[in-house]
């Protein structure tokens, strides 16, 4: 009798598709166990580049005086790096092709004990429009407005006036980029995070500063 004669009838067929079935579960996990390792920023947006911010206000908080010796208010600005970048490290340089464009950005504050009704406890949120390359696999700085003078009229910076510098109050402001490259293909967002010490400093200045 053949060696094969002894298992049941059909064992050839189970035994084939169990080999199937057991190649089909190495592939499934091989991609998963893949995908599960791409970062966030890899997968946002339909760019093969990535758009990073990696410095905002040269890594120092920023303190917002919310009037002037004059008794006018002042915008606050402050400079963000940003870099371009492949997500395939292995990509040689295209052209312009993957330079990205910013285009829009959005502002929104919060405090660390966690209130963030705006209006009442940290100011309104907002969104503006900019024009600014990043050039590929390069890297530029940009001054943004993260303090509109609104916010210094409104409550609740309007409640430090005449505080004399008394009255300091921290905030941190979120800062979202939105970009596109030159040929329209969407990017990443990219976000990084300021901390605003708002207060009426008692300074000398009666005139906005020049950004």
């Amino acid at each position: 009798m053949r060696p094969e004669d002894a298992y049941p009838k059909g064992w050839k067929r189970w035994r084939k598709g169990m080999k199937a079935l057991s190649v089909r579960i190495m592939v499934a996990a091989v991609f998963f166990g893949s995908t599960s390792c791409v970062p966030d920023w890899a997968k946002d947006g339909e760019a093969l580049v990535v758009l990073l911010m990696t410095g905002i206000n040269d890594g120092a908080p920023l303190d917002s005086d919310v009037q002037i010796s004059s008794g006018g208010v002042c915008p606050d600005f402050v400079s963000l790096r940003v870099e371009n970048h492949f997500k395939n490290p292995g990509v040689t340089a295209t052209g312009f092709r993957h330079d990205i464009v910013i285009e829009r950005y959005e502002v929104h504050y919060f405090r660390s004990d966690g209130r963030r009704v705006e209006g009442v406890d940290v100011p309104f949120g907002f969104s503006g429009n900019v024009a600014q390359e990043v050039l590929e696999d390069g890297a530029t700085t940009l001054n943004l407005e993260v303090v509109r003078r609104q916010a210094k009229l409104e409550p609740p910076l309007m409640n430090l006036r005449a505080g004399g510098g008394a009255i300091i109050v921290t905030m941190f402001a979120e800062v979202t980029l939105h970009a596109r490259t030159t040929t329209g293909v969407t990017t990443n967002s990219a976000t990084a995070r300021l901390q605003v010490d708002f207060a009426d400093f008692a300074g000398t200045d009666e005139e906005c500063p020049v950004n």
